[in-house]
């Protein structure tokens, strides 16, 4: 809970800007992804979630009653985040209503997104790019 307060602390720093569009994004990566989860999950103020081989910490599953839109991205032969992490965040987001996608990658494991020159990469990032522009930009 800790972590989430600190990233309510950064979203609140974010919206106050005088060039803030006013709506945000937030974006996590393995234990990041819980952590944006997480945030995502008790601040209603954030307007889309994307977790990239991520998912909800278990001792906040039961606490969740929100989520804004979620995509989350992972690799299926993860063995450090394994993929029913993924699943569980997906279904969970779906349970109360909230838009999720699910992308998993054949074959890739935990940190996939790492190669500049890998096609997969490229995948990812641009989902990750058209999800925000989708949920952040078109209002």
């Amino acid at each position: 809970m800790r972590w989430t307060k600190r990233t309510s602390s950064v979203v609140t720093a974010i919206l106050e800007r005088p060039d803030s569009l006013s709506r945000i994004g937030l974006l996590g990566f393995s234990l990041g992804g819980y952590l944006a989860a997480d945030a995502a999950a008790h601040d209603h103020r954030a307007a889309a979630v994307a977790v990239m081989y991520g998912g909800m910490p278990d001792a906040m599953v039961a606490q969740v009653k929100h989520m804004p839109p979620l995509i989350e991205l992972h690799g299926e032969a993860d063995r450090s985040v394994p993929l029913a992490k993924e699943e569980e965040l997906v279904k969970l987001a779906r349970a109360v209503g909230a838009q999720a996608e699910q992308v998993t990658y054949p074959s890739r494991e935990h940190g996939f997104d790492f190669s500049d020159t890998d096609p997969v990469t490229a995948d990812a990032v641009g989902r990750v790019i058209r999800f925000f522009q989708e949920h952040l930009l078109a209002r």
